[in-house]
């Protein structure tokens, strides 16, 4: 039976899709029938087993998702094209994290693994009631899928650059011109400034997967694919010409936001050297006020020390004005290298 409205169909164990008067009603468990679209979010291994059987295709495991090669990656087996990407998750929780999301591409259908809630999945079913006719295959699908999440690593990256011109304000504009901002304030900068290179690094690593799986999906859906020449193999899925060309846009915004993505780590990289600088500024400030004002209190240390001693013979003793003479000696003493230290700038 149809999910009932607003009930989360992305968080589910296995969910199913039909395309139905252009729209994506989703059913829960496996299909009875033909479905254009199976989602799987951490399937048990019975359930594997049972997607299996039902697509004739085995199905990855968590850790063969999270292996970093190429051929674990992207592969042919059978009639699928199996594709695993890096996706990032959390964002806007402000603690992004990297999952995995794996495309299984058949002719007439597609499966997806996952082991997380990547945000663009759960836009699929309104962008493909916005224009329906462009997913109402597995690989227009798929390709409708992957516009969504170069859109999100998009957004996310337009995210971190508005935040670090932000950050870089009030670094060097906001504050006043005399005083700075408090040591404390930029530690916490320091922090903020971590938590955005977790978040690029997560978006180059996703950049990157994309950028490798969208040509192997093109060159493989145009029947470029290298396969051996077994007449036994079943087809795989085929892209109208103009199916690539929507490939070949989807390529060059990721290679767009490759160029971005440097510019901004860019920025962040100034931005850290800028703040941790700024650190090393206020603290040789305060080390700066400490020595002055432990020369300043040394030479009447100096003295006093001297006329403290108790020793028999020492004249000044039995002086009348010894004791002014000594507090004066004090202050002369003090007094003197604060104005060396005011004629040098030093303070």
């Amino acid at each position: 039976m149809p999910a009932p409205p607003g009930a989360g169909i992305f968080a589910r164990m296995i969910a199913h899709h039909i395309l139905t008067d252009g729209k994506l009603v989703a059913h829960d468990g496996l299909p009875q029938g033909r479905a254009l679209w199976i989602d799987l979010c951490s399937p048990t291994a019975d359930e594997e087993h049972a997607v299996e059987a039902l697509i004739g295709a085995p199905v990855p495991t968590r850790d063969e998702m999270s292996d970093i090669e190429d051929s674990a990656r992207l592969y042919i087996e059978g009639a699928a094209l199996v594709m695993t990407a890096v996706v990032i998750e959390g964002a806007n929780k402000g603690r992004p994290r990297r999952s995995q999301i794996t495309f299984l591409l058949m002719p007439d259908r597609l499966v997806t693994v996952r082991h997380a809630d990547p945000l663009p999945l759960g836009t699929i079913a309104t962008r493909v009631a916005r224009h329906p006719g462009e997913s109402d295959t597995a690989p227009r699908l798929l390709a409708t899928m992957l516009e969504a999440f170069v859109e999100r690593i998009a957004d996310v990256l337009e995210k971190v650059s508005a935040d670090l011109a932000d950050l870089s304000d009030s670094v060097f504009f906001d504050a006043d011109e005399g005083s700075g901002m408090a040591e404390q304030d930029l530690r916490k900068l320091v922090r903020r400034l971590g938590r955005k290179n977790r978040t690029l690094s997560i978006l180059r690593e996703s950049i990157l997967s994309f950028d490798r799986l969208i040509p192997f999906l093109r060159d493989a859906a145009s029947g470029h694919a290298a396969r051996t020449e077994d007449e036994d193999l079943p087809p795989l899925a085929h892209m109208s010409p103009k199916g690539v060309a929507r490939l070949k846009a989807i390529h060059r915004d990721v290679t767009s936001l490759s160029t971005a993505l440097a510019q901004v780590e860019a920025e962040l990289s100034f931005l850290h050297s800028a703040t941790v600088g700024l650190i090393g500024v206020e603290q040789n400030q305060i080390i700066k006020v400490l020595s002055i004002a432990t020369a300043l209190f040394l030479p009447p240390t100096l003295v006093g020390t001297i006329y403290g001693m108790n020793f028999d013979h020492m004249p000044e003793l039995h002086w009348a004005v010894g004791y002014p003479l000594a507090l004066a000696a004090m202050g002369i003493s003090a007094v003197l290298p604060f104005l060396w230290f005011r004629r040098k700038n030093w303070l």
